[in-house]
């Protein structure tokens, strides 16, 4: 085991050592008399602290470290998994379209990717289809949803450090947002994926919880685990889920069996079963009364996870408009250090943009999430999809697509197509479907690229 991985193992021992602990001492304190008001602030104040140390202690002046952990892609497959549930998802079962987007992720996405030795979604179309327009263009689509997406989250992780600290919203979204650029700037990937394994336990031991405070003969647990997640913040509850995006993949350097980095296809698999059986089995636990520690183990779940969330997908945000909205940087008259500080002020800005809006307009940041995900599934999954799975796919075929999604996804969620009821999940799959007739067909009708692409290595990157 390399020196690497065996920090990075330490750091998953100590953080398990420390939820571990943690939840022994919160029973036996709450069994002692505390307060529910101290007990839930003394949790929220462990959560961001574990978050803010590991992203903080992880730094790297590697490129490809920066924006790949062990190439398990954490932001990159959180961003589309997550704007997948919007295609997938039903009504207060948004796990659901997590866990297909996972496997669509893993399955048919994630060998192109690794194939192509790309280390963002954008850059892989521009590797694909040797395509620097298509690279920008796919970036500022991406840039936009992940924004939106990670502004949702950012609200919810919001309303909960502000009912645990006693803080307004826009205090609360400051404190969210330093830890978030803790977990990010620092070292990217690396330090999102630490601090995501940190607070994925966090959220492992809140789930664990609840289905064990639940008062329910075991027939009725089976058959409880089918029903729909009925808390009002159901939407963090599934957000909280996928956090398992961030956990696994990155778990490979360190968990044997799981050690393959020239695939990420074990990783995404294990993360999609987990999803599912979290979100499944906290659902009904989560919608019944359990009493304190229930109630604290639920704030600690959706907490963890949707800072957990945020993070990953702002930094997907500030990949694509530090690192692929520059698709022709000379290496030769950019210093590295132009690059990394490049990439540290575009993730800060993203946080900042989301940090505001969750601030400011707490209730249209939270709305955000659907036309988000309906722009990154119209517009940026057809050129993905053509681009992974069908070899005849050409450059005007994948910008065509990407066109033809976007404005079909833009009209919808504007309500000038369709209906003005019609919701994200319609959106996206409209869109999505618009995008891949349009550029299949301009892909038959134009010529095929006579090119090879070359895969990319690190040192080319």
């Amino acid at each position: 085991m390399t020196s690497s991985r065996m920090a990075f193992a330490r750091f998953a021992a100590l953080a398990l050592v420390g939820v571990v602990l943690s939840s022994g001492s919160f029973v036996v304190v709450e069994r002692l008399g505390a307060p529910g008001p101290a007990l839930v602030a003394a949790a929220t104040i462990f959560i961001l602290g574990m978050a803010a140390v590991g992203g903080a202690a992880s730094g790297t002046m590697r490129l490809p470290v920066f924006l790949t952990q062990g190439r398990g892609l954490p932001a990159a497959g959180l961003s589309v998994a997550t704007a997948t549930a919007a295609l997938f998802g039903l009504p207060g079962q948004p796990a659901i379209g997590i866990t297909l987007g996972l496997f669509l992720a893993a399955f048919l996405m994630g060998p192109a990717l690794r194939r192509s030795g790309a280390p963002t979604w954008p850059c892989f179309l521009g590797v694909r289809f040797s395509s620097p327009l298509l690279r920008a263009l796919s970036a500022v689509v991406l840039a936009a949803a992940s924004i939106g997406l990670g502004a949702a989250a950012l609200a919810h992780a919001a309303v909960a450090l502000a009912g645990a600290l006693d803080l307004t919203q826009p205090q609360a979204a400051a404190l969210a947002g330093l830890v978030l650029a803790l977990t990010a700037v620092p070292g990217g990937a690396r330090s999102q994926t630490r601090a995501g394994v940190a607070l994925g336990l966090v959220v492992l031991a809140g789930a664990a919880a609840l289905w064990f405070v639940r008062d329910a003969t075991s027939p009725e647990r089976m058959l409880t685990l089918l029903a729909p997640i009925t808390r009002p913040d159901s939407v963090a509850v599934g957000v909280a889920a996928a956090l398992c995006a961030l956990c696994l993949p990155s778990a490979q350097t360190i968990w044997p069996g799981l050690d393959r980095p020239e695939d990420m296809r074990i990783g995404l698999l294990w993360a999609g079963v987990l999803t599912g059986a979290i979100a499944f089995g906290i659902g009904p636990a989560a919608s019944q009364s359990g009493g304190l520690f229930a109630d604290l183990a639920f704030h600690a779940l959706v907490t963890a996870g949707s800072l957990a969330a945020s993070g990953a997908l702002l930094l997907a945000a500030g990949q694509a408009i530090g690192f692929d909205m520059r698709p022709g940087v000379d290496r030769r008259w950019t210093p590295a250090s132009w690059r990394f500080a490049a990439l540290r002020f575009a993730t800060v800005g993203a946080i900042a943009a989301a940090g505001v809006g969750a601030a400011l307009y707490p209730a249209k940041a939270a709305s955000m999430a659907d036309p988000a995900a309906a722009l990154a599934v119209g517009a940026l999954l057809p050129p993905l999809l053509l681009g992974a799975g069908w070899s005849r796919a050409n450059a005007a075929g994948a910008i065509t697509s990407l066109g033809a999604g976007l404005a079909a996804a833009l009209a919808l969620i504007d309500g000038r197509l369709g209906s003005p009821e019609m919701g994200g999940a319609s959106a996206g799959l409209v869109a999505c479907a618009v995008g891949l007739a349009a550029g299949a067909t301009a892909s038959l009708f134009t010529r095929r690229s006579a090119q090879t692409p070359r895969p990319l290595a690190d040192d080319m990157l």
